[in-house]
């Protein structure tokens, strides 16, 4: 029990630095958070009015408390040039520190009408609440010669854990949205924390929250009437750590039903693999990932990562079905 106790304790310490240092969440199916993926894809969507999204992520189950992601967004399309929407995401790491972010976005396509892809530009602004509970830290303090021990004092005194702070985020991009072409690609960039607000919870020093870029594309591809492929990659960096993940998804009609079934799976570089099904009716999108841990950290993880599912659901103000296909983005 001493040695298992240790093991985790151990393992807490390793994923400890990443609760505190400055680094957004993250999903495997970025792709159905378009809002939280860049600005500039507010409203950018076909044959709909509005559109809901909802995330849920849950990371390291096996260590003591997971990491749970829980995001949420609403965009309208305004005649097919405007979009708007508002967004929130909620990220619980370990339940020693939490940050709920908050904001709106807009979006301007600056293609004209007619035209067989959207070229647009986003803002998004809003605020970010970091919280730590540090209840849940371990101290040198704490070891008692054999393993960490939460029940031993700290030592330590902290007087303030909580940070308020502003947000705002630039982006582009780019989609082909020829029904006629076999091939059709996109792009997007987008950059946050442009303000660099300072995010010491501890106000023991200034420490600006560093920005973090992020560039997306891929190819919605048509391979005949009953099958699609989209693969796709992003890159994300925000001071000192990056992100790289390549993904593949593919699209298969149900027949001759309004049904189609979504799988397959992606690689994020030096963290997981991850594999990917769901099913598509119209415009509506539920799937269900699961990351398979192949870093460092799956000695403790055994290879179990993450459970990540979404939703996206697509309709109009008129309550008329519009049966014409469109992509996420």
């Amino acid at each position: 029990m001493k040695t298992m106790s240790k093991k985790l304790s151990l393992a807490l310490l390793a994923i400890a630095p990443l609760a505190l240092r400055a680094q957004d969440a993250h999903l495997a199916q970025y792709d159905a958070a378009a809002l939280l993926l860049n600005p500039a894809l507010t409203g950018m969507y076909e044959h709909s009015d509005f559109r809901l999204s909802s995330n849920v992520r849950s990371q390291w189950n096996r260590i003591s408390n997971n990491f749970l992601t829980t995001a949420f967004a609403y965009d309208m399309n305004m005649d097919g040039q405007w979009g708007v929407g508002a967004y929130m995401s909620n990220y619980d790491q370990a339940s020693m520190m939490k940050t709920f972010e908050v904001g709106a976005s807009g979006a301007y396509n600056v293609s004209g009408k007619g035209a067989k892809h959207t070229l647009s530009v986003g803002a998004r602004a809003g605020i970010v609440y970091k919280k730590v509970n540090d209840a849940n830290f371990l101290y040198d303090a704490q070891y008692n010669g054999s393993y960490f021990d939460n029940d031993l004092p700290t030592g330590e005194t902290v007087q303030k854990r909580q940070r308020l702070m502003p947000e705002v985020g630039l982006g582009m991009a780019y989609r082909s949205i020829d029904l006629k072409k076999q091939v059709n690609p996109f792009f997007n960039f987008g950059v946050f924390h442009i303000t660099r607000p300072d995010e010491s919870i501890f106000r023991t020093e200034k420490l600006p929250l560093p920005m973090r870029w992020s560039v997306n594309g891929g190819a919605s591809i048509t391979v005949n009437d009953d099958v699609r492929v989209t693969p796709m990659a992003l890159y994300m960096v925000q001071g000192k750590n990056q992100e790289i993940n390549l993904g593949l998804l593919g699209e298969v009609n149900v027949g001759t039903s309004a049904y189609k079934v979504i799988g397959g799976g992606g690689y994020r570089f030096g963290d997981a693999v991850i594999a990917q099904a769901g099913l598509k009716h119209r415009n509506n999108i539920f799937r269900v990932s699961y990351d398979i841990n192949v870093s460092p950290l799956s000695e403790f993880t055994h290879n179990m990562g993450a459970f990540e599912f979404s939703v996206i659901y697509c309709g109009t103000h008129s309550g008329k079905d519009r049966r014409v296909r469109s992509g996420s983005f």
